[in-house]
């Protein structure tokens, strides 16, 4: 059986996480390596220097690469951050002769009309949603080919990041020596980690909470059916710890991650903090009264998002939570409570050498795990569809040259 090695690396605020996977012709996916390296020169979701970044990746891979005792050569990134936009819009074509058969080609061109829209000129997508298509005012079809009609209307909906933090993702990955096979949003990464096939089937409503946005993804028959992002992830919350109790941010975090719980503490419950060669205490309870109203805060967000989104009332398997947040003692209670529906913490399901993973990190993979490995199960499944050619130049103006041509001949063969 014939197995190739893919690499996924997960870029976030706080670490960069390096997974390195063997896969199978049959989607079996085996985790070979994973490490991460504390992240450098990254404020507010976005690269504000590329030479710290280029450290960061080097280190994180290199460390990879000795437990996967293999060398990385090319990789699948993620794309993150509060500067993401969601953009819903409607394409549509006129069938040549009266009814004409629709074929794929014409599907492919109604969505390539909805890609025409006027996005901003700083804008690229990243992630495009097919919600359904409508054929001489019928709407709700899902797969219109081998139908017959004049006019044919497809409802889609776009997830745009800034092209400039693209660009530095690109630059960053390809100075630190690595070729960039695609960048992928880091709530779909997590979701091929996470979700089980039928889950997918009958409706589940995906929550992923990174360190700078919180992902929600609705599934339904299988496919994505709609996509929110809400800016501010758990860095916000690590943030307000670290200044509401003037404490390093890499101690609120451990505090976070470790500590904290949202539920009512016990009085006179105390958390020990030791910064160096002195010690001092915190009340648990005033910790988790800091932080609870941005919680709060923050599902309301979520609970109003869901209202707008497609499918979500038809969420037959409730809702899966993954990410940082999920891990925060209380918060699934919380949500659940808000959301009216069956909630669950999400793991990370479908791939062997698991003891590796829960030896390294044995109080559960966090989000930088779930969305490198989520990362190498996406391409395994997905990127033989996008015929992307290897492109050894990177983003340089022959990059993008030779990327045009692939382009052309992707479309033609």
């Amino acid at each position: 059986m014939k197995k190739k090695t893919l690499t996924g690396l997960d870029i976030s605020e706080n670490f960069i996480t390096c997974s390195i996977c063997s896969t199978e012709d049959k989607g079996g996916v085996a985790i070979l390596g994973t490490a991460s390296a504390p992240s450098r020169g990254i404020d507010n979701g976005a690269i504000s220097d590329i030479s710290e970044v280029v450290l960061s990746i080097a280190a994180a891979i290199e460390k990879a690469e000795k437990a996967a005792k293999t060398k990385v050569v090319s990789l699948v990134t993620n794309c993150d951050g509060a500067s993401l936009r969601v953009y819903n819009t409607k394409g549509s074509i006129t069938v040549a002769e009266k009814e004409n058969e629709i074929g794929k080609h014409e599907a492919e061109r109604a969505m390539e009309a909805a890609k025409t829209i006027a996005l901003p000129f700083d804008r690229e997508i990243v992630h495009s949603v097919t919600r359904g298509f409508i054929l001489d005012g019928q709407d709700g079809i899902r797969d219109p080919v081998g139908m017959f009609g004049t006019r044919l209307e497809v409802d889609m909906e776009f997830v745009t990041a800034l092209v400039t933090n693209l660009h530095n993702v690109r630059r960053s990955i390809n100075t630190a020596g690595f070729e960039i096979r695609d960048i992928v949003l880091s709530g779909v990464a997590a979701g091929h980690a996470i979700l089980e096939e039928m889950e997918k089937e009958l409706g589940v409503i995906f929550i992923y909470s990174s360190y700078s946005a919180v992902h929600i993804v609705v599934y339904n028959g299988g496919e994505i059916k709609s996509i929110k992002i809400i800016p501010g992830g758990v860095g916000g919350i690590i943030g307000l710890i670290a200044n509401a109790f003037k404490i390093p941010r890499d101690y609120a975090e451990e505090l976070l991650k470790r500590e904290i719980t949202l539920d009512k503490a016990a009085e006179g419950d105390k958390i020990v903090l030791r910064l160096g060669v002195s010690s001092r205490t915190l009340s648990k309870e005033a910790v988790a009264e800091a932080i609870r109203p941005r919680v709060s805060e923050l599902i309301k967000q979520i609970d109003d998002a869901l209202k707008d989104m497609l499918f979500a009332k038809e969420a037959a398997m409730g809702c899966v939570v993954a990410g940082d947040l999920a891990v925060l003692g209380g918060f699934l209670e919380m949500l659940e409570l808000s959301l009216s529906m069956p909630i669950k913490m999400g793991l990370i399901k479908g791939i062997s050498g698991e003891d590796m993973l829960k030896a390294r990190y044995p109080q559960g993979a966090g989000s930088g795990q779930i969305v490198s490995i989520g990362l190498v199960k996406y391409w395994a499944r997905e990127g033989a569809k996008k015929k992307v050619r290897m492109n050894i130049f990177g983003n340089t103006p022959v990059g993008k040259l030779v990327q045009r041509v692939n382009d052309i001949f992707s479309d033609y063969f």
